[in-house]
């Protein structure tokens, strides 16, 4: 399954966020995004052996500025929440994007050498073919 592969292309590919987001680790001396996959229990299985997926993940902000970082976890939460169908779709036809909600609002982490870390967490339902 390439879920995490496109979300992390899909964020990218957005006009305010760093060029690169990172898988588990953030840029602890730069701005920076992250993905942290987390766990979750598969609820739903189905006959065809298919089953809906939930995707927990961790998405931390670090960046120079507390107040842009804020604000840039509340542009993502929105961005992700109100994803239209199609947003992020598999290259390898494993998943299908069901819903994505946010779990955990925005928080603060803590200041680091660099500037300040902010978290929020996301679960994407996925079918699984």
């Amino acid at each position: 399954m390439d879920f995490l592969e496109r979300l992390k292309a899909y964020t990218e590919g957005l006009s305010y966020t760093p060029p690169t987001v990172g898988i588990g680790l953030y840029k602890e001396d730069g701005n920076s995004i992250a993905l942290r996959p987390s766990p979750a229990n598969i609820s739903e299985r189905y006959m065809e052996k298919s089953k809906i997926y939930p995707f927990s993940f961790q998405l931390l902000v670090h960046h120079r500025d507390n107040l842009e970082a804020y604000r840039m976890i509340e542009q993502l939460l929105s961005e992700y929440e109100n994803l239209s169908n199609g947003a992020i779709t598999s290259s390898d036809g494993s998943f299908q994007l069901v819903s994505f909600q946010c779990t955990t609002t925005p928080n603060f982490v803590q200041k680091t050498s660099y500037g300040a870390l902010w978290t929020a967490m996301f679960e994407a339902e996925l079918y699984i073919n």
